[in-house]
């Protein structure tokens, strides 16, 4: 089956109010009188861009939302969700996706709803909201997971083995616990690994053998998984890749859509694979140059051009600059690690609607540039400093705008209110000399 013909994506994109701040329900709470006054908002303003109408609706909360029609056909629905607002798109093949996404960042615009959350130390970060990949077809004939339930295995387990197609891709919500856990940040995972295994030995004849044979794992009984096999059902059959972060043009949801045909396109023909264990999976190789450096070799070899793919990157891990006496030597940026979750809270249905994350848990990645042989290394102490990595040597083109070599490890730190500047230095590994130090509030995220 041509893949590119056939497969159609679904999105679930998340906006949110410029000054997030200004409104204390906005980012936690579903139903808030300027959330609903936004929506509103969003919607007339698509309406007016396509030439259509928007009405009042209830979504399967029972709570309120706007579907956008043009000739009483729904193509837009915009609705709410506990971090943000949330608009639904219908399935539409890749080279349908820029024309029919346009209007909806005209509307964006014009209702003063923006993609990302800025914060007041110069980065813009993910939304919060839900923001989810759903891929099917028009029609349950030209559903190539129909047409080939082990394509829908092979994909999973694809991805699973590649955590540089997700956590770059992803809101900070990452690790067990997260919106969209992987199979092994959950519990049974060897139960998994012999399902997996055992797969190619199946005669899976369509999605419901698949969906039974998988209905007991953590892949389906677990609704914050990635990949999802909860949104097997007609008449599209969607897989859905969770946590997605909220992308911010048109061209975004190109390039996303894109990868996933190149993956699948590339394994259709190809076994199931054994899915791996990783060791230290959320220490080096969750920064953004482990990440970067293996979604290089990933794009050549598929013969994706990555330079396109830099934008999630540097959403995802964000350099910090804002401050005063900033080191000009070496850099900082803010990184990703398991989110201390110290509680969930739930609905009537027992779906997860918010979480009490412990915020003082800090990641953050060092990194220097050099033309020349040069070693350093870095230290830091704080009381409250958990780790510092070793310095390693990033192996592979940049294209971050910058030359050279880089070298980077992270450090992990809590914050201490009381206490929250820690000092950072640069040090010349033969003569222990110190090249450069800052001193960085964890507190601000500003430097001093």
């Amino acid at each position: 089956m041509n893949l590119r013909k056939n497969i159609t994506f679904g999105f679930e994109q998340t906006f949110t109010i410029l000054n997030w701040w200004e409104d204390e329900g906005f980012c936690n709470t579903s139903n808030t009188k300027l959330k609903i006054e936004k929506m509103d908002q969003l919607a007339k303003e698509l309406a007016k861009e396509l030439g259509g109408n928007s009405i009042k609706s209830k979504d399967i909360w029972d709570n309120l939302q706007y579907e956008v029609q043009v000739n009483s056909e729904t193509q837009f629905t915009v609705t709410m969700d506990p971090g943000s607002i949330e608009v639904k798109t219908i399935p539409k093949l890749i080279n349908e996706l820029t024309d029919y996404l346009e209007p909806l960042f005209v509307a964006a615009k014009n209702a003063q709803v923006v993609p990302y959350r800025s914060w007041w130390y110069g980065v813009q970060t993910g939304t919060e909201g839900g923001c989810h990949v759903n891929m099917g077809a028009y029609e349950t004939k030209s559903n190539c997971f129909i047409d080939d339930p082990l394509l829908l295995v092979k994909y999973a387990a694809f991805v699973h083995n590649r955590s540089f197609l997700t956590y770059p891709f992803m809101n900070i919500d990452v690790g067990p616990g997260g919106n969209a856990q992987r199979m092994d940040e959950k519990d049974n995972y060897d139960k998994v690994k012999k399902l997996f295994s055992d797969a190619k030995k199946q005669s899976f004849e369509n999605l419901d053998d698949v969906y039974n044979y998988f209905k007991e794992s953590n892949i389906i009984t677990d609704k914050s998984s990635y990949p999802s096999f909860r949104k097997l059902k007609s008449p599209l059959n969607m897989i859905e890749d969770r946590a997605q972060q909220s992308l911010r043009a048109p061209s975004d949801f190109f390039l996303v859509a894109n990868l996933r045909l190149k993956i699948l396109e590339s394994i259709q023909d190809k076994n199931i694979e054994a899915l791996k264990d990783f060791h230290a999976l959320h220490e080096t190789n969750l920064t953004s140059f482990k990440q970067w450096e293996c979604f290089q070799k990933f794009c050549n070899d598929l013969k994706i051009n990555p330079v396109d793919y830099q934008i999630f990157f540097d959403r995802s891990y964000p350099k910090l600059f804002m401050g005063q006496n900033a080191p000009a030597k070496f850099f900082i940026k803010q990184s990703k690690r398991p989110r201390d979750i110290l509680e969930v809270y739930k609905n009537k249905q027992g779906e997860v609607t918010g979480k009490k994350v412990n915020t003082n848990k800090k990641r953050l990645e060092l990194y220097y540039n050099t033309l020349t042989e040069e070693q350093f290394e870095f230290k830091c102490s704080h009381k409250t400093l958990e780790k510092l990595g070793e310095t390693q040597r990033h192996n592979g083109p940049l294209n971050f705008g910058e030359k050279g070599t880089s070298y980077f490890t992270y450090l992990d730190v809590e914050l201490d209110k009381s206490s929250p500047v820690i000092e950072i230095e640069l040090i010349d590994k033969l003569t222990e000399a110190t090249i450069e130090s800052c001193k960085f509030n964890l507190k601000t995220m500003l430097f001093e």
